[in-house]
């Protein structure tokens, strides 16, 4: 093999190489394009839920009207999130700042259970080296356990899930020790004491109603 034969050779292994080594990384993000469209979107899931929850209430006569529109923003939302998902997957909070970070768990969280599924695993890895929130993904976490019918872990779920129809906190797994993890995750109230912000009865004793399969 002469010397241009091997050189030849050997650029055509790098430029391989180097080609490998972009498709496992990916599209490089723009992240400060990628900040403004998620503090955007973050404050749109926000602002309708606060019309919503603190202005109108759902007992008033226009409930429906903004719950449509709660509905379409977070359809649009969603759409745009699983671009973004897809592409660049959930982007670590020093790459965009908290507000655009929290964009990504509000929408994922206010999506369906096939779609936090699939990104939870790596929102809660982003949680634990400090590039997401550990109390946001512990949220998710006991949502995913509720919406699949199992006992939740830190007491952040509640609904109207009894006969009666009123609300109350979602079954607990070791009740006994739920204030001492959600201590260690981050959150500032006991269960206790987030039943009463949200008016919801709370019993350890709680199990997960049996539905009609």
């Amino acid at each position: 093999m002469t010397v241009k034969t091997f050189a030849f050779l050997l650029t055509g292994l790098i430029m391989m190489a180097c080609q490998r080594k972009t498709e496992q990384i990916g599209p490089i993000p723009n992240y400060d394009s990628l900040r403004i469209a998620l503090e955007k979107m973050h404050d749109e899931d926000q602002e309708i839920r606060r019309i919503l929850v603190d202005s109108i209430g759902f007992d008033s006569p226009e409930a429906g009207y903004y719950i449509k529109r709660m509905q379409q923003v977070d359809a649009r939302n969603q759409d745009n999130i699983k671009v973004i998902l897809q592409r660049y997957g959930w982007i670590p909070k020093s790459k965009i700042g908290v507000k655009a970070s929290e964009a990504f768990f509000y929408i994922v969280q206010h999506s369906d259970v096939e779609l936090m599924e699939k990104y939870f695993p790596e929102f809660k890895r982003l949680a634990g080296i400090g590039e997401a929130d550990p109390v946001h993904a512990a949220m998710m976490e006991d949502r995913l356990l509720m919406w699949k019918g199992h006992k939740q872990l830190y007491g952040t779920q509640a609904g109207d899930f009894r006969p009666d129809k009123k609300m109350a906190i979602w079954p607990i797994e070791d009740p006994e020790h739920v204030n001492e993890r959600r201590r260690k995750i981050g959150f500032t109230k006991t269960v206790e004491e987030y039943a009463k912000d949200i008016e919801a009865t709370y019993d350890p004793n709680e199990q997960v109603p049996v539905t009609d399969q």
